[in-house]
């Protein structure tokens, strides 16, 4: 009888040991991923962000708090993939709006506005969101003032030259 309880002691603390590796793995898999999205583009870092949210959902033993911490990084990673790319699309709109690319400068606004917005729905600071607004103001103000040639405004000049004229 002695020998009986010893063994299912020892079958118990097995178990146990199995399930601390078995939990030990998964937070180590959780925060694999989180370390994954690091300098992803925003469509890749959700992706892994909505991985990474099923599995939570599907390891019932994970600890809350964990959960919290790696959800957190993982929205916060995400959040900075989309302030990355709307900059991105900002500076590449007004090398467009320089050379007077009107449409190409209006499309990269839209996904600029875009990514802004969804950096915004995942905790972006009100300093970035103002940041976006005053770009595209700049933007929008950019190009198409410099002309060659006559314009209504400034138009070709047909009046005959003086000659006897100090300055030329």
């Amino acid at each position: 009888m002695f020998s009986r309880s010893s063994s299912s002691a020892s079958d118990l603390a097995k178990k146990r040991e199995l399930e601390k590796k078995l939990l030990e793995s998964a937070m180590a898999e959780c925060t694999k991923m989180v370390n994954s999205m690091r300098e992803l583009p925003p469509p890749a870092a959700e992706r892994i962000r909505q991985r990474l949210d099923a599995y939570l959902k599907d390891q019932k033993k994970i600890p809350l708090d964990f959960k919290r911490k790696v959800t957190g990084e993982a929205r916060s990673l995400e959040c900075a993939a989309n302030m990355r790319a709307a900059d991105a699309a900002l500076k590449k709109a007004l090398n467009l709006a320089r050379r007077d690319d009107h449409k190409e400068r209006t499309r990269l606004i839209g996904e600029a506005r875009t990514f802004g917005a969804k950096a915004a729905s995942l905790g972006a600071d009100e300093e970035f969101k103002a940041a976006v607004k005053r770009k595209i103001d700049i933007i929008m103000l950019t190009g198409g003032v410099e002309h060659d040639g006559p314009t209504i405004a400034k138009p070709l000049s047909t009046a005959p030259v003086n000659p006897n004229h100090a300055k030329e």
